[in-house]
């Protein structure tokens, strides 16, 4: 498409009195880049890449607003605004954001009972005494005085994003934080003039968006992000969530609202409200659209929106003014730059994945990408530059760690040969995208090929490299990611009739109606063969050794996994070790000393593998350069394999 076909979303828009260039949005998204809750040198680098790309409108995490455990749970790597020490940050940040043609905004909020205790046993606070579904601490139930002093925090933390030269601020009445709490039937059992009546639920709402305007003026940009529905049982409707909507819009003279739904307090919830590879297209839109009706100000929407080519096809038909593309931003920072100038194909595409982003802040408790392993390094990766003095390059290996090596060393102008022992690239992922709802994993691979070969990248299929093979070429640089073979367990019987690896299953071995599956990695291979397996009509168990079935995998790809997975009568076993395998069963035993036998057809063995170094070793000491990187130097994931592969690019 060219940027004629995206009128509507390259359109400009006044929200208040900020003009913005465009209607493309980055919302509030946790980063774990502060450093002691103040913005750092990595947080502004973050930011001004995705402005430097084009982006309209930046809203930054959701930020804190007092010093209670709230916001301040991981050792301050996200931010506070409870004093003005964060003002000559925001002043930093908003002059460069600025200076790259973008607007910015910050998220305030308390996140209430969606967080755990202190270190220190500090509970989280909220309404009532109801904890969320994960960490199931009881939290502080708020005094009316403790109500009123968090009230005046919201407007005096307004206060220093408008003297740190910010455009705007939102507040955050979603996904089941302090706010939203008080808002729900569900959460808010109160019996003071805070609960019971819809209107008293709403008070602090209210009263959180007067003070806030009261603070910064009417001449500054204030709006609000807000759960149409809790998509919770018991919680508020969408039909109530219309109702407020207007309500907030009157009572704090609203320049914009950012429509959400769900609640983080809920397992359930979390993989609607923010969707995954699992989830519909835009599933959120249809909220948006319902408000939009019925507020005279902005309307902004969120939720699984990737394609460009989507977004415009929203604002067009009139379902909200500006389009939150929050992880394809993080996936892509010059989006918007690439649509404008022509260069669609160029932009990547996130595939909500989950991987880099909820997952590597899950694991690590900072932002990236499973795509764009410069995301959360911008701030010590510089954009590539030409090489001075080209080097010949030999790359051992198609699959995302080497096409990711392939496009970086090529595009620095390397002369770059790629060589493939099968008659197609991927490697592992291709197996990968054979199971359900992961198709969508050759998308990187397809991006990385036309990437790399776009950058001058020869590709050779079908080529088996020995060691003399790479010695008479005689490279400058040599690097081998011939990936990772497989590997069984030391089992009795494992590698006996009836038994198969996951690659097998996946390459195309047949096995009988019964099938256990032994998980050996504990993420996401063993449920998503078990899935693929029921699917096709086979009665199958998972059994592994771990504390539940998934227990590695990211939260929001495990609920729902195991939803799936038991409609579809998939038995779960979790500590329990396969301790023999036979034919026509399989022998396991509990911590606890008991046994089973469980009577099946086949067995399909799920592990990481093991490191396929073969050809590395050969080389050790007689080529001129030498690399191993993704699973021959270690059976990983995805992201490694390809920040490996980059990594190794730029270095050469």
């Amino acid at each position: 498409m060219s940027a004629d076909q995206f009128k509507h979303l390259l359109s400009p828009i006044t929200i208040g009195n900020v003009q913005i260039r465009n209607r493309s949005l980055s919302t509030a998204h946790g980063t774990g880049f502060a450093v002691a809750g103040k913005v750092s040198d990595r947080l502004i680098a973050y930011h001004v890449e995705r402005a430097r790309g084009g982006i309209g409108l930046i809203i930054m995490e959701a930020t804190s607003v007092d010093t209670s455990t709230v916001g301040a749970g991981l050792s301050g790597s996200y931010l506070r605004n409870a004093d003005d020490s964060v003002i000559p940050g925001y002043r930093q940040l908003s002059a460069a954001v600025h200076a790259e043609g973008a607007k910015i905004f910050s998220m305030l909020s308390h996140s209430g009972r969606n967080t755990s205790m202190a270190a220190d046993g500090a509970p989280a606070l909220a309404p009532s005494p109801i904890p969320m579904d994960r960490t199931r601490d009881i939290p502080h139930e708020l005094e009316e005085d403790e109500i009123a002093a968090l009230v005046a925090a919201f407007g005096a933390a307004a206060r220093r994003c408008r003297e740190g030269g910010l455009d705007g601020v939102e507040l955050s009445y979603t996904h089941g934080n302090l706010v939203q709490s008080f808002i729900s039937p569900l959460s808010n059992k109160r019996t003071d003039r805070y609960g019971g009546s819809e209107e008293n639920r709403l008070r602090f709402a209210r009263e959180v968006l007067e003070a806030t305007r009261a603070a910064v003026g009417r001449d500054f940009a204030l709006g609000v992000r807000f759960s149409a529905t809790e998509l919770v049982p018991g919680g508020y409707e969408l039909a109530d969530g219309i109702r407020y909507a207007q309500m907030m819009v009157e009572w704090g003279q609203c320049d914009f609202i950012d429509i959400s739904a769900g609640s983080n307090a809920s397992m359930w919830s979390r993989p609607i409200h923010y969707p995954t590879l699992f989830s519909p297209e835009k599933p959120l839109v249809p909220y948006a659209r319902e408000v939009k009706k019925v507020v005279g100000v902005p309307v902004m929407c969120i939720g699984k929106i990737t394609d460009p080519a989507e977004a415009e096809s929203i604002i067009a038909a009139g379902d909200a003014d500006m389009v939150g593309m929050t992880r394809a931003h993080i996936a892509e920072p010059a989006i918007i730059r690439k649509i404008s100038e022509g260069r669609n194909e160029d932009a990547r595409p996130c595939i909500h994945a989950n991987e880099g982003c909820f997952g590597r802040k899950q694991r690590v408790g900072d932002l990236a990408c499973v795509f764009n392993p410069r995301t959360g390094r911008e701030h010590k990766w510089e954009r590539m530059r030409p090489v001075g003095a080209h080097k010949s390059v030999m790359i051992i290996g198609g699959g995302p760690a080497g096409l990711e090596a392939a496009r970086v060393a090529a595009k620095r102008g390397h002369d770059v040969v790629l060589h493939e022992r099968t008659d197609s690239l991927g490697g592992q992922v291709k197996l990968l995208s054979r199971t359900p709802y992961r198709s969508d994993y050759m998308v990187i691979v397809k991006w990385l090929e036309r990437q790399a070969r776009k950058a001058g990248t020869l590709v050779r299929l079908n080529s088996e490299v020995t060691a003399e093979a790479v010695l008479a070429a005689n490279p400058d640089v040599v690097i081998v990611a011939t990936g990772a073979e497989d590997a069984r367990p030391e089992v009795p019987g494992v590698n006996g009739p009836g038994v198969v690896s996951a690659r097998q299953l996946l390459a195309g071995a047949n096995v009988g109606k019964r099938v256990v599956v032994g998980d050996w990695d504990g993420r996401n291979m063993g449920m998503s063969v078990a899935e693929a397996l029921a699917q096709r009509g086979h009665e199958v168990e998972i059994v592994s050794n771990t504390f539940y079935i998934g227990q590695d995998a990211e939260l929001m790809i495990w609920r729902p996994s195991y939803d799936r997975l038991m409609k579809l009568g998939v038995r779960m076993s979790a500590l329990e070790d396969i301790v023999a395998i036979e034919p026509g069963r399989v022998a396991t035993e509990r911590s606890d000393g008991s046994k089973r036998t469980i009577e099946t057809d086949s067995v399909v063995v799920c592990t990481k593998g093991r490191a396929e170094r073969g050809l590395w070793r050969a080389l050790k000491g007689r080529v001129k350069s030498l690399h191993a990187i993704g699973d021959c130097w270690a059976p990983r994931q995805l992201e490694q394999a390809i920040f490996e592969g980059a990594r190794v690019g730029r270095d050469i």
